[in-house]
Formats: structure tokens, C-alpha cells, sequence
């Protein structure tokens, strides 16, 4: 049964402002706290939305390394939506609205969903009790939106992973160049 989590943040700046900084692929390692580069690399395999995008993410918890991850990411601006996940063989998408809340103001909402072939029931599992880690990340990324774009100042990093939850990168078909973590 997919697990769904979504989360809203007010920001102080118009709409069709935050959503164009936010649908840039470019900006996504300003806001998202494991990547550290973005890239389109051309268009989505058939059936799927959009454009295929290239991220580089760091190994979460400060091990050092990177790896690459690709999946696809569709942009609608007159909706201000984007939709983005795994291309195959990954149960994982999202997607992001930027509402008007008036006055110049925005609203923005994430929603993650995450099948049986994710990462996140590792992740709940691994994790202290109390604690949700997907949640927590979502919350970090509204947070680095906002100090972006209403301060121009960096992002917030996400609380590390629960003790052994490193990513089983072998096992995820969007992984594909791996740089891993020094010993």
C-alpha cells in the first residue's frame, strides 16, 4: 500500500515568481538537501511525463561520496505544478503546486508517494521511534524554499539517516553512476 506525505509552506513572494525559480532544474540543489547538482539530460523514456533529469545526491549522513540518480520531471506553468519520479523500477513520485495566498504571497505543497519497491519503508523502519525521516526531509526542503527565496540564504540540510539506513544503491535501477564514500 503506497505511503503518502505531503506538507505546505507559506512564502512571501508571488506566485508565478516562486514557481519559476522552483521549476528551474538548475535550482534544485539550492532547496533539495541531498543534491548537489541537476541537469536535463533530454527527453523522458515513452510513457512517461516530461524531461529525464540527472541529479547528483550526496551519501546522507556526511560519509562523503556522491551517486547519480536519474528520473523524469514535468514542468506545467500554467498550472504552476511539477511532477517528477522514478522513470522504472522504482515505486516514487511527487509533485509540487505554488498557490496564490494573496497579497503577493504563495503557498507551496509537496506531496511524496512512495509503493512497496521504495525506500521508505527501510527508512520508517530504521528509524527512532518518533521520528519519521521523510517527513522530516520535506519539512527541511519547504524550509530551504522559503529562506531562498524570501532571504537568498542556503539551505536546510536534512536530519542524517537512522543508523544503517544507507541507500541500497545496487538495487535502485535510477542509480546510475556511483562515486562511493571514501573509507
Amino acid at each position: 500500500m503506497p505511503q503518502e506525505y505531503e506538507q505546505s509552506q507559506a512564502i512571501e513572494a508571488p506566485p508565478g515568481e516562486v514557481f519559476a525559480w522552483l521549476s528551474d532544474v538548475g535550482n534544485l540543489p539550492e532547496y533539495l538537501p541531498p543534491v548537489v547538482a541537476s541537469s536535463v539530460v533530454g527527453p523522458s523514456a515513452e510513457g512517461v511525463p516530461g524531461q529525464r533529469i540527472r541529479t547528483t545526491l550526496e551519501y546522507p549522513g556526511g560519509q562523503g561520496g556522491t551517486f547519480d540518480a536519474e528520473g523524469y520531471l514535468a514542468v506545467d506553468e500554467g498550472e504552476r505544478r511539477m511532477e517528477w519520479g522514478a522513470e522504472a523500477g522504482r515505486d516514487y513520485s511527487g509533485w509540487l503546486t505554488v498557490a496564490n495566498r494573496g497579497e503577493g504571497a504563495s503557498e507551496v505543497v509537496v506531496h511524496l508517494s512512495f509503493g512497496e519497491r521504495s525506500a521508505e519503508p527501510e527508512m520508517r523502519e530504521q528509524a527512532p521511534e518518533g521520528q519519521d525521516p521523510l517527513a522530516e526531509g520535506i519539512s527541511a526542503t519547504l524550509e530551504s524554499i522559503r529562506r531562498q527565496i524570501e532571504e537568498g540564504s542556503g539551505k536546510v540540510e536534512a536530519p542524517p539517516p537512522p543508523e544503517g539506513a544507507e541507500p541500497q544503491l545496487e538495487e535502485n535501477p535510477a542509480v546510475v553512476d556511483e562515486d562511493p564514500p571514501r573509507a
